[in-house]
């Protein structure tokens, strides 16, 4: 009995035995085979260590081939986490020179240190505001003291250089050291591994698993810099002014030393970005614009291609110098263009929310025609004055003593008032605000457009449900009254007021506008070049019949002989245009706009031109669109003088 119960503890641990002989062997299977790379490769890297360079970034062109953004070499003072010593009195013999070569105070440089090593292990990363762009003896004086400064190290770094300072700076916007909360979350994009993942057929690429971005990268942080630091039309994104970081990978012994080269890779600059801007005409829309701010009031000009939606021009001033961001503001810079009443930094084209004023008949007039058959022959009479409600509420035209009898194309064409104030009050036409709405929305306003640059704003448009729920109070006529001239619960940007204009001029297309034309890879991407046109625009649920009379009216305030827009005659090339000014505050000047396009009879662009308080659009605003036109059409040299100003809506 004994022997039997020892037999079968015997047997017992010889399956125990032979079952973790087994597992042993499976596990020793998995580590040999299974996943013998990766450990492969962890074991080089304890023998290893790879050095990344920074990759320059790809140039930015204006439509014709002028460069717009380059890169300029720069020495940067650079720190390497893991290489700097972790010993207190060392790491501070360390701070204290270097804070000498630099002319910084120790507390500078060790605060800077700080938040480096929190950030990265292995990874060169440049010591901010004091350690970028430093002067050849800052170099000499470290690379002389390089045995006793481990952790500190030299690189030169392409910097991003804007030849042409202040020209399209919102359009470009600015690119420059990657900041601590930018790089945690991009630091875990890695370049797409499968041609079959992109979208985009034109790009083809290799399988590469190392990421895109390092804490020492340099990363757009407004305007087209950061659309198109990564493209993100693909699927996983695709870098694209972003360039392929270069390496040297070292083998190395157990201390770190640097024992020989084993392999390199040179940095590759990132694709080349054409815009569809033109820098001579951006360069005359802005001259001109400059010249009619002055020292206090703001403006916007944009010029569209009605057929395509490519911008030509998208100016905003006043301005800035994308350069400066890229050095870095002085104190009193910084403290100056932060006070600034006029904010220099926001893109008044795309962000700028105004009251358009008249500007906005040509979508009233397209309501009344549309939806409540509007008979153009029906006339009003304006003296200059009506009076509306309990109170006798006054609402006045913009001319003193009225325009007289007005039926439609005077209406247009001279901008009263009170043709569009009739157009409520009469009982035949009854033209309310919910109708008013409705078509400001079938034109876009409400909503961004989808320009390809970060901070669009939607404007407002608001009607009687808005006002009932979210004020508390019942929408009266006269609010009516100041909506269907363009007051009110309204505002705009002038980038939606120029697609506005597009989508007249061309027969009910509303644009898609875009900023970025073409797209030329780098090689090591697959090369060629990708044409970039944005999503197809829509068509406004409008008769064409109904625009085609509303450009009839925007010619006859061209060319009639009290048009408000005559300003615009003799420019060798006829256009179409309505003026506009809006009130935004009591004691101030209103608002100048304009609106045009040309050539009237088979439109190519379209113009907007917006002035802060510069009173009339026939005077400050409209004169601004004839220099860009003049030069967009070649007629600088042989257009006839214009007519005198005349002070007009």
């Amino acid at each position: 009995m004994e022997e039997t119960v020892f037999l079968v503890r015997l047997r017992v641990m010889a399956w125990i035995i032979g079952a973790a002989f087994m597992l042993l062997i499976g596990r020793l299977w998995i580590l040999q085979f299974t996943n013998w790379t990766t450990y492969a490769q962890q074991a080089a890297g304890n023998r290893t260590r790879k050095v990344y360079q920074p990759a320059p970034r790809g140039l930015i062109f204006d439509r014709n081939g002028m460069v717009l953004a380059e890169n300029h070499a720069v020495y940067n003072v650079n720190i390497v986490p893991c290489d700097f010593p972790e010993n207190e009195a060392e790491a501070e013999h360390i701070i204290t020179q270097l804070a000498g070569i630099l002319g910084a105070s120790t507390a500078q440089v060790r605060e800077g240190i700080e938040k480096i090593k929190a950030q990265s292990s292995v990874e060169p990363v440049i010591l901010q505001d004091i350690g970028e762009d430093v002067s050849l003896e800052v170099v000499a004086a470290i690379e002389a003291r390089r045995l006793e400064m481990p952790g500190v190290v030299i690189d030169q770094q392409a910097r991003r250089y804007y030849p042409h300072g202040s020209l399209a700076a919102h359009v470009l916007g600015y690119a420059r050291p990657i900041s601590a909360e930018q790089y945690a979350q991009v630091k875990d994009l890695v370049y797409p591994s499968r041609y079959q993942e992109l979208q985009s057929p034109s790009i083809g690429i290799e399988a590469i698993s190392e990421p895109i971005y390092a804490p020492n990268s340099i990363y757009g942080q407004d305007g087209v810099e950061a659309t198109y630091d990564i493209y993100e039309h693909a699927s996983p994104a695709v870098p694209v002014l972003q360039g392929r970081r270069g390496y040297h990978l070292y083998e190395v012994d157990a201390t770190g030393e640097i024992l020989g080269l084993l392999e390199e890779r040179e940095p590759v600059a990132g694709a080349s970005v054409y815009l569809t801007i033109d820098a001579r005409l951006q360069k005359v829309a802005e001259e001109a614009l400059e010249e009619a701010i002055g020292n206090q009031r703001t403006g916007a000009v944009v010029m569209i291609d009605v057929r395509t939606g490519e911008v030509l021009v998208l100016a905003s001033k006043p301005s800035f110098d994308p350069n400066a961001w890229v050095r870095g503001f002085s104190a009193r810079q910084w403290q100056r263009l932060q006070n600034d009443p006029r904010t220099p930094f926001l893109n008044k084209a795309i962000a700028g929310e105004y009251p358009p004023g008249s500007i906005f008949k040509i979508i009233s007039a397209a309501a009344a025609l549309d939806a409540k058959g509007l008979d153009t022959s029906r006339r009003f009479h304006c003296s200059g004055i009506i009076y509306e409600g309990r109170d006798h509420q006054p609402f006045r035209c913009w001319k003193e003593k009225g325009h007289g009898y007005v039926d439609f194309w005077k209406g247009i064409a001279q901008s009263c008032d009170v043709y569009f104030y009739e157009l409520v009050r009469s009982p035949e036409v009854a033209l309310d605000s919910d109708t008013i709405a409705d078509y400001a929305r079938r034109f876009g306003l409400g909503n961004t457009t989808g320009i390809d640059l970060p901070g669009e704003k939607e404007g407002l448009v608001r009607d009687r449900r808005w006002k009932r729920e979210v004020q508390r109070e019942p929408w009266t006529t006269g609010n009516t009254l100041h909506m269907v001239i363009g007051q009110g619960f309204l505002t705009v940007t002038p980038l939606q007021m120029a697609v506005v204009t597009a989508a007249i001029a061309n027969g009910g297309e509303l644009p898609s506008p875009h900023i970025v034309r073409k797209i030329a890879w780098p090689k090591w991407l697959g090369g060629g070049a990708e044409l970039c046109g944005q999503s197809e625009g829509r068509k406004v649920e409008v008769d064409p019949q109904v625009l085609a009379k509303i450009r009839r009216a925007m010619r006859l305030a061209v060319t009639s002989s009290d048009g408000t827009a005559r300003v615009m005659r003799g420019l060798g090339v006829s256009v179409a245009g309505k003026t506009g000014s809006a009130e935004h505050y009591p004691t101030k000047p209103t608002h100048a706009w304009f609106v045009c396009f040309a050539p009237a009879d088979n439109p190519q662009y379209a113009v907007v031109v917006f002035v802060s308080e510069g009173g009339y659009g026939s005077t400050t605003a409209a004169p601004i669109a004839r220099q860009l036109l003049a030069a967009a059409f070649g007629k600088g040299s042989v257009a006839g003088s214009p007519p005198p100003l005349i002070a007009s809506d």
